[in-house]
């Protein structure tokens, strides 16, 4: 997956108007940057940035440095912020781990979860097939949270939702360029039946083909 280069702004931006700015900055520029508004190697003018944003300078700077933590963002030896490349070795070292922890995660949340978290991970899977296209990153990460939680492990689920976040740009590039929404949803759905049998095997087994399959949409568009 190739960088692109250039300076920042060049599309249209959401204004913040709230009282808690510097959370609200930071969602607000994540969105952008996750869904390629802002390009991934273009460069950031933080002057420009802020004035698009309708905020000074202090808050935004805040949020950067969240966002370069989170791995969104770099920042080079002459204070020149980047947007992260997307590139295919990232994801395949995201999804290495993921392949791992998701399906064990479903096996602990098939023998831990209580009824309660059932119906909500039931509840979020049916969210996930009907969800509107711009709703569907937020729906499907929203299922698999429920299921990391049911799992009743307070460091997988932390650790797994920061896998999510980190790869929440190669997710959103599928469901625009694949529509993968639908499929994924009905995965979830299946996930979610083993789940309420209380069948470990069955829902590892599902989870791990859902992000296996994920995957192997990822490198047919970076091969593409």
């Amino acid at each position: 997956m190739s960088s692109s280069e250039g300076q920042w702004p060049r599309t249209h931006v959401r204004a913040i108007r709230t009282v808690t700015k510097a959370d609200a900055v930071y969602e607000e520029v994540r969105r952008l940057i996750v869904e390629g508004e802002l390009e991934p190697g273009s460069t950031l003018n933080q002057e420009v940035l802020a004035a698009e944003l309708g905020l000074s300078v202090t808050p935004l700077r805040e949020a950067l440095r969240g966002l370069e933590a989170e791995g969104l963002l770099q920042t080079s030896a002459h204070r020149t912020i980047t947007v992260a490349p997307l590139t295919l070795s990232e994801v395949e070292d995201l999804y290495a781990v993921r392949l791992q922890l998701d399906p064990w995660a479903a096996g602990l949340a098939a023998r831990n979860a209580s009824d309660d978290a059932l119906a909500r991970v039931a509840i979020l899977a049916a969210a996930t097939l009907e969800a509107a296209p711009g709703e569907a990153l937020g729906s499907n990460r929203e299922f698999h949270r429920a299921v990391y939680a049911a799992a009743g492990n307070e460091v997988l689920t932390k650790t797994l939702d920061q896998l999510w976040t980190q790869t929440d740009r190669y997710r959103f590039i599928l469901l625009r360029d694949h529509h993968d929404a639908q499929e994924a949803a009905m995965e979830h759905l299946e996930i979610t039946r083993a789940l309420e049998a209380r069948d470990r095997a069955r829902a590892a087994k599902l989870t791990k083909e859902h992000v296996e399959r994920a995957l192997a949409l990822i490198r047919q568009v970076a091969g593409g």
